[in-house]
């Protein structure tokens, strides 16, 4: 079983030497950025083995699931960031437009080769940028936080300029089965509406809630509100035209707080009481 690793800090920035790895094949709840400064092994990524060496750079997603193996002391420069770390970025650039390009990226099949820079003066940049950012993390002074934020949206962007194989066609949202994914969510948590607001499903699928509404409503021609209410809304008619259960059961299965929540919520969608539509 692979383990799954856990961080609650937004962000996490490392700088260390290691001769051995000691951690077993696994993934994690946040998104990492991995530079090798210096030695050689190998990198196991998504089943597939890599040969690493001093300048390659890797993102991993929360999905991912990968380990080392070094034949050299190695040392790695680790940028660990929750989603929330980049939709809290809010001067620039927008937080929908974070998450699109982390989304791009992740996605491109570069990727799923391992490294994704291979230019030297690229390569010299990144690393660069990396040690700027640790210093900036460890002493933590005044603006260290919006320094940090700016200087890894230079590497998103020297990522973007060393992969330019047209990004825009990879747009998640062109990823087949994306939306049916999405969907198959809702319908399996219909009776769990905590589940299903739009801050949730963005965390569930690792995008920023305003990019996600967009997203939501281009495909689906209308808001993720409306189109949870409508649906519940059609569950519910059923359920009360088909069932002999009571308004107390039905509004406890659904999730709602009380009888006189689902009673509200019923008459404002459907336009009479629930009892006056079982008739």
């Amino acid at each position: 079983m692979t383990k799954r690793y856990r961080q609650f800090d937004e962000l996490v920035v490392t700088d260390f030497v290691l001769e051995n790895w000691h951690h077993p094949v696994h993934n994690h709840t946040y998104y990492e950025l991995i530079y090798i400064v210096n030695g050689e092994g190998e990198h196991c990524l998504n089943g597939k083995t890599f040969p690493f060496e001093p300048g390659d750079l890797y993102l991993l997603g929360p999905e991912d699931v990968h380990s080392f193996q070094l034949s050299s002391p190695t040392r790695f420069i680790f940028f660990k960031f929750q989603n929330q770390y980049v939709t809290k970025q809010l001067d620039m650039p927008k937080p929908e437009a974070w998450s699109r390009e982390l989304e791009q990226l992740l996605h491109h099949p570069r990727r799923k080769t391992g490294n994704l820079l291979t230019d030297k003066a690229d390569r010299e940049m990144v690393y660069a940028i990396l040690q700027m950012i640790v210093h900036e993390y460890k002493s933590f002074g005044r603006s260290s936080e919006e320094i940090i934020s700016q200087l890894f949206s230079v590497i998103v962007l020297l990522i973007k300029r060393g992969n330019n194989s047209s990004f825009s066609v990879l747009n998640w949202e062109k990823r087949p089965g994306k939306m049916e994914e999405i969907l198959e969510f809702i319908e399996a948590n219909i009776h769990n509406p905590k589940k299903l607001t739009l801050q949730n499903l963005a965390e569930e699928f690792h995008y920023s809630p305003n990019y996600f509404g967009i997203f939501f409503k281009k495909q689906m021609s209308t808001t993720l509100r409306d189109y949870v209410n409508s649906y519940r809304l059609k569950l519910l008619e059923q359920r009360l035209k088909f069932s002999q259960d009571g308004l107390k059961q039905i509004a406890s299965d659904f999730g709602f707080v009380d009888e006189s929540h689902f009673t509200k919520f019923f008459s404002k969608h459907n336009g009479e009481t629930p009892s006056k539509f079982r008739g």
